[in-house]
């Protein structure tokens, strides 16, 4: 391809050479009368009429091309793309092709046609010395000297081979070499002019480039001569250091420059001397770079590099945006981001700090503060609410002298404390008192108005024996205490609770053994009729006889089972066995078994509960499974779809624990339920406080009117039952006056007869109404 038509030449550099193809037309002239001249000689000698027609063409051709090349003078050549060249390169390899064409044609019918000696030496000189002007005229296009070769060529030669004889025909083929000759000629020329033109072309591009480079470049560029006075200063720099336009630089120090700065209020003039030392110590190379913080909050780093053959190079870089996030990161790394406060590995640091600065004080403590109820606010009211109010919550902290106390969020709603300064372990009281009042109280969220309790864990040791480690563990163990008791807001850790929570981690262990060992029993309470006092089912309950310890209460290790999450193998287990035994009683006494907050959580619960009904061929009707409000509001839709599955087996759904959680009237609709067991605190005023028994009352009927059935726990005397079936109108009754929790050979005694008082007494039959 010719160099002309390489899109990647500048076209500017091909519009050179195009301009070049189309000027120099007085050859064109010379050419036209060579050509009529040797045709008109040759006409005058053979008298033959076609070589006055050949002349014709000449002509002809040659307006053709004058025309064309009056065109592209007339054409806009300065904005011309590769497209538009390539088009007019076209143009002129038509018109020069036609006159090499006619040249070539000439010669053919000179040599087969009218085979005149005369003609065919006429006609090969003028195609000779025209050739000469391929290559003067026609070079800067390689595609013209090809064209125009062949044209010219092609004709003689077949003119030769076709009528001459075997020396003609030898001839004809040393042309080939003559023609080849010029056409490299011709592209060595081309090459050579094209490399000069480019490289001056290049050199003021790349100077070109230099200067835009130099003045577009983010960083200041200074560059200092052998004697470090300024030889080139860039825009950026000149911006940087706030230099006046039309300020002379060049062939100024350093110093000056400052000076300059100095007063243009780049940097305060009180520290003048400062950066002008730290300066001459980059451009010195004793320092490879330094960063300088300017007075409009700006930081530039300056760094240095020295020359071989020159004066030092200075690059000014703003660095303001890295310096700023390189602050937000270390800020990140060492405080919560939520609040603000330090976060656990910095509370660390700031502790070690605090002890350095106090080394006499006696003792020190650590204080873990924890939010009661926070999971409830994140379900209700949404995390953004939660946040809201642990952000309140650490501003109220924050309020904490910071020369005392050392305070940091450890993740959730775990707040801690260190004191730095205890003269006497009693003192611990007055703090903890103060950090209650402090932070216990109404906090008014976008939302809501939120009234805060805490719990809180301490922890005292010696100063100089100080560990926030162990500290932190001790304080946990505190704080568990507070927590398990309600009425205490905050506990000092003894040793006896770090021997509690061994037991309790024992504990832990054994359960587990316990578990895998089919260890664990089943009991049952009945859940009698308010109508006839008869057994209808039995609530069935777990029960753990440790080896050494005797009975463990499940309030103490059920808990414990959730935490470990194993609590689902306890619920595997009960739902066997219950199923198992509540066949055996001849399908006059249902069972319910009770189902956790993780029992819900798991995909796999009613497969669970299938298994164990297919495997004891109990009906699904006879199986009631229990649920509470805690077990509810983790996820309730989920949990709302686990049990319309369960429903839809035809298995019944309890809620249990009725009216002691925060929306329970809510689940009443929304949940696929068909019963609902008040819980005991509805039960237990009811003979002294009618109110008690009016809301008992009206929980009942509300229950009633949603189609769903009612149990009610927690009868323990006569009275309470009186008016639980009369006044109450409940349809199930549970509680130690219907029967304790009993072995599973006892409940045959209980079925098909009425319940027995403590007196020994069948309980009397009253109507509902």
């Amino acid at each position: 391809m010719a160099i002309g038509r390489r899109t990647d030449i500048p076209e500017d550099v091909r519009l050179s050479f195009m301009r070049s193809l189309y000027g120099h037309r007085t050859t064109l002239w010379f050419g036209l009368i060579a050509h009529l001249v040797g045709c008109g000689v040759i006409f005058l000698k053979t008298r033959d009429v076609a070589y006055l027609w050949f002349c014709v063409g000449f002509c002809v051709v040659t307006s053709g091309r004058l025309f064309d090349m009056s065109r592209f003078d007339r054409a806009r050549t300065e904005a011309m793309t590769h497209e538009q060249l390539n088009h007019w390169e076209g143009r002129y390899l038509i018109g020069a092709s036609f006159v090499c064409l006619l040249l070539g044609l000439v010669c053919f019918y000179s040599t087969y046609v009218a085979r005149d000696s005369f003609a065919e030496l006429t006609s090969l000189a003028v195609l000779m010395g025209s050739v000469a002007s391929i290559v003067g005229r026609n070079y800067p296009s390689a595609a013209a000297v090809l064209l125009m070769s062949i044209s010219a060529i092609v004709p003689v030669l077949l003119g030769f081979f076709l009528g001459g004889t075997r020396f003609q025909m030898v001839a004809g083929l040393l042309l080939v070499p003559y023609f080849l000759t010029n056409i490299q000629m011709a592209n060595g020329l081309r090459r050579f002019l094209f490399e000069a033109i480019m490289g001056k072309h290049s050199l003021s591009i790349v100077a070109g480039r230099f200067d835009a480079a130099l003045n577009n470049m983010p960083q200041g560029l200074i560059m200092f001569d052998g004697d470090k006075k300024i030889s080139v200063i860039n825009d950026r720099a000149i911006e940087m250091l706030r230099i006046a336009e039309g300020t002379r630089i060049q062939g100024r120090s350093i110093e000056t420059v400052l000076r300059y700065c100095s007063l243009q209020g780049v940097f305060p003039h009180n520290d003048f001397r400062n950066v002008s030392a730290r300066m001459d110590e980059i451009l010195s190379g004793l320092r490879k770079r330094d960063i300088f913080q300017f007075a409009n909050n700006r930081y530039v780093e300056c760094i240095g590099n020295q020359r071989e053959d020159g004066g030092p190079v200075l690059i000014l870089d703003d660095v303001t945006q890295r310096v700023e996030a390189e602050a937000q990161i270390q800020h990140m790394a060492r405080y919560d981001s939520l609040t603000g406060l330090p976060n656990r590995s910095y509370f660390d640091t700031m502790v070690r700090s605090l002890k350095a600065q106090n080394p006499k004080v006696p003792y020190s403590g650590l204080i873990v503060i924890d939010i009661n109820h926070f999971k409830h606010v994140n379900d209700t009211l949404g995390h953004h609410a939660g946040d809201e109010l642990l952000r309140l919550f650490a501003v109220r902290l924050g309020e904490l002298d910071s020369k005392c106390f050392v305070v940091s969020r450890f993740g959730g709603d775990e707040f801690v404390v260190y004191v730095a300064k205890l003269d006497h372990h009693d003192d611990i009281e007055a703090i903890v008192l103060h950090i209650l009042d402090t932070v216990t109280g109404i906090y008014k969220l976008e939302a809501a108005q939120i009234l805060v309790h805490v719990n809180m864990g301490v922890a005292i040791c010696e100063a100089g024996k100080c560990n926030v480690s162990d500290m932190h563990i001790r304080a946990d163990l505190a704080l568990y205490e507070a927590k398990s008791n309600e009425h205490k807001k905050w506990a000092i850790f003894e040793e006896a609770m770090d021997v509690k929570y061994r037991n309790r981690q024992r504990l832990k262990g054994e359960l587990r053994k316990a578990i895998t060992d089919c260890a664990l029993t089943v009991v049952y309470q009945p859940i009698v009729s308010a109508h006839s006092l008869r057994v209808v089912a039995c609530e069935a309950l777990s029960r753990w006889e440790h080896p050494e310890l005797g009975a463990i209460s499940p309030a103490e290790y059920i808990p414990l089972a959730e935490e470990m999450g194993i609590i689902s193998e306890i619920t595997r287990f009960m739902l066997r066995q219950a199923c198992l035994d509540c066949a055996q009683w001849g399908g006059e006494v249902g069972v319910s078994v009770n189902l956790s907050a993780i029992d819900l959580a798991n995909t796999n619960i009613t497969l669970m509960i299938a298994d164990a009904l297919s495997n004891a061929k109990l009906p699904p009707h006879l199986l009631e499974v229990e649920v509470t409000e805690s077990a509810i509001i983790n996820d309730g839709y989920n949990t709302a779809l686990v049990l319309q599955s369960l429903k839809n087996e035809g298995i019944n759904i309890a809620l249990d624990d009725f009216g002691t959680g925060y929306s329970s009237l809510s689940y009443l609709n929304s949940l696929p339920l068909t019963k609902v067991k008040v819980d005991r605190s509805f039960v237990r005023n009811i003979v002294e406080d009618r109110r008690s028994l009016m809301l008992l009352r009206g929980v009942t009927h509300l229950s009633h009117e949603l189609g769903l059935g009612v149990t009610v726990e927690g009868v323990e005397t006569e009275e309470q039952l009186a008016l639980v079936r009369i006044a109450a109108g409940a349809d199930l009754i549970q509680g130690y006056l219907m029967g304790k929790p009993m072995p599973v050979a006892s409940v045959r005694d209980y079925i098909g007869r009425p319940i027995i008082s403590s007196s020994g007494s069948v309980l009397p039959h009253h109507s509902s109404t």
